[in-house]
């Protein structure tokens, strides 16, 4: 293959970029304005049990931080990761067992 043949056979793989910046944008990462979800139920049922942050905290076997349970109630996109462990520490702290999407509506 010639030097010519190769340069144009590597310009018909090269897509040009989407006029559109909507398509520019990463699919595996959210958008600022997708991340914030509101207030989650999680945030009703602590209150209603008189549950703080530092409940889940301390009841966690896992590294749960304060700033993961802050984020959890006031509606921020989580991590399904994250969201387990808020989860599994509202389990061990209330000694119910709630379906995952009864404190998390996304």
């Amino acid at each position: 293959m010639s030097a010519s043949e190769h340069s144009t056979d590597s310009a018909a793989h090269s897509d040009p970029l989407p006029a559109d910046p909507a398509l520019l944008q990463r699919t595996h990462r959210r958008q600022p304005e997708d991340r914030e979800l509101g207030v989650q139920p999680l945030a009703a049922l602590m209150q209603g049990l008189q549950l703080s942050a530092s409940d889940l905290v301390s009841a966690s076997p896992r590294q749960l931080t304060h700033k993961m349970v802050s984020r959890a109630v006031k509606g921020r996109w989580l991590t399904i990761n994250s969201r387990r462990q808020v989860h599994e520490a509202f389990c061990l702290a209330t000694g119910t067992a709630p379906h995952i999407s009864e404190l998390f509506n996304y």
